[in-house]
């Protein structure tokens, strides 16, 4: 896997996982219907993932990369 995301990219994705895994984990009763409550689980662990590992498979599949290397 080669890397496609850049630091900033990954660091939103970051807040944006622990937010919506914490919702999703945490909610309480604000959200009635479990599928939904676990697809936005889903998407919270997945951004999580894509933070840790530096890259995104939906911008692999679109052929997009921020991430930048230095020369």
């Amino acid at each position: 896997m080669k890397r496609n995301l850049h630091p900033a990219d990954r660091i939103i994705r970051g807040v944006v996982g622990i937010v919506f895994t914490g919702f999703a984990l945490f909610n309480g009763d604000y959200l009635e219907e479990p599928v939904l409550e676990v697809l936005i689980g889903v998407f919270g662990a997945l951004n999580l993932i894509s933070l840790l590992s530096g890259w995104c498979p939906v911008y692999h599949v679109a052929g997009i990369s921020t991430y930048k290397v230095k020369n």
